[in-house]
């Protein structure tokens, strides 16, 4: 009998130290701002974490490596040269180069100092590969004074679409480190 008290008494002292840690772990994660109706306690105070917040810092840090910013005027034209390799997406990168299959993309800033409309398109310097495709998001449009447009722009080099285009794929292949290109933004 007095073996059975002991063991309650063992639990309820156990039970009570527990709602004291959590009591704890609650006030030092209040403190550090943590959200805790998406994540679970521990994982957040210990930086395990949402992975979902991880891949997007890590997105917004790849997005600072490869963004372009441009003042545009009226009636002139700016030219950006971009890098490539800055915005691969780097789930699609082939032994670490730009091959067929392959997809990225980068972020144009645009500022101007008066209301203006705009026109985007990008300009090659020598031979694109022949399957190799750019989408600006806002080709034209209006950018207004002393606000900041964003403009994203993707690529992608699609895989073996057919065969003869697999053997023009390996010919761009070997030409595709020389490959270069620019953003126009022509001022309206």
């Amino acid at each position: 009998m007095k073996d059975l008290k002991n063991n309650r008494k063992k639990i309820l002292v156990l039970i009570l130290i527990f709602i004291i840690i959590l009591c704890v772990l609650l006030k030092i994660a209040q403190a550090k701002d943590l959200n805790f109706q998406e994540d679970l306690i521990f994982f957040k105070l210990f930086g395990i974490g949402n992975i979902q917040e991880q891949e997007n810092s890590q997105e917004e840090n790849l997005n600072k490596k490869n963004t372009y910013e441009v003042k545009v005027e009226k009636g002139k034209s700016s030219y950006e040269k971009i890098d490539l390799l800055q915005s691969i997406d780097m789930k699609t990168l082939v032994n670490e180069k730009i091959a067929p299959g392959t997809k990225g993309s980068f972020y144009v800033y645009l500022t101007s100092n008066e209301d203006m409309n705009y026109k985007m398109e990008i300009v090659d310097k020598n031979e694109s590969p022949k399957n190799f495709k750019f989408e600006i998001s806002e080709k034209q449009g209006k950018i207004e004074k002393n606000v900041i447009k964003k403009v994203e722009i993707n690529w992608e080099w699609p895989y073996e679409l057919s065969s003869k285009e697999n053997v023009q794929d390996t010919k761009d292949g070997k030409n595709i480190n020389e490959y270069e290109f620019e953003i126009c933004t022509i001022g309206k």
